[in-house]
């Protein structure tokens, strides 16, 4: 699984370097559309937002301080990142694509397309058959032991899935984010800390590559 997953990734930077990468500063204009024009080939991607974490610990197996990428970590202190699985997406020109985002672990995150106007404020929440039974929007976490208390608009929570729908309009490669778990820097790079030095046990980044 690992081999494949490296594998998929290498060919998604290799596809990037050859059509350029479309981020906040530099997208197509009107690269990808939220709504699919009829008759559009459709492509649906099951997505799952998983976790990596450990607590470091010393030779004699004790929980020790750490240094997380240039950031002091207290000893038991959990090392954490957030990702998407998979983390490399690649479509057609044309294509309609359906993505059916499967939040299993961290209470809520949110998704966006830099550079779009494709994200999840507003998508639908779907049950296991696809069947819409809500809109995200602003309410209350379903899971009343998790914080936060009350969702944002486009935050979706552990056990949910979303569908985010949207058309490939131009090749190139977008960066799909969480901004719960993901700094944006002034010159476009993601980040794990804020500007505070926070982590953010991110940054949390998938890709979806465009072919012509």
């Amino acid at each position: 699984m690992f081999k494949q997953t490296l594998l998929v990734a290498v060919i998604g930077a290799a596809l990037a370097a050859v059509y350029g990468t479309a981020s906040a500063q530099n997208a197509p204009k009107g690269g990808l559309s939220a709504k699919c024009a009829s008759g559009a080939p459709v492509r649906d991607y099951l997505v799952t937002v998983g976790e990596w974490d450990t607590v470091p610990k010393d030779r004699n197996k004790k929980p020790a301080a750490y240094t997380d990428r240039g950031m002091a970590r207290a000893a038991n202190s959990k090392l954490e990142r957030y990702a998407f699985d998979p983390s490399v997406i690649i479509v057609k020109r044309g294509d309609c694509v359906n993505l059916q985002i499967h939040d299993l672990k961290g209470d809520h995150h949110n998704v966006t397309i830099e550079g779009t106007e494709v994200g999840t404020e507003g998508a639908a929440i779907i049950d296991d058959a696809g069947k819409v039974v809500g809109k995200l929007v602003a309410r209350a976490n379903p899971n009343p032991y998790e914080d936060p208390a009350k969702l944002k608009a486009g935050e979706f929570a552990r056990g949910e899935q979303v569908l985010l729908k949207f058309q490939a309009n131009q090749p190139g490669t977008y960066r799909m984010i969480c901004e719960v778990h993901t700094f944006v820097g002034p010159k476009g790079e993601l980040r794990g800390y804020d500007d505070k030095g926070k982590p953010m046990q991110g940054p949390m980044v998938a890709y979806i590559t465009v072919l012509p």
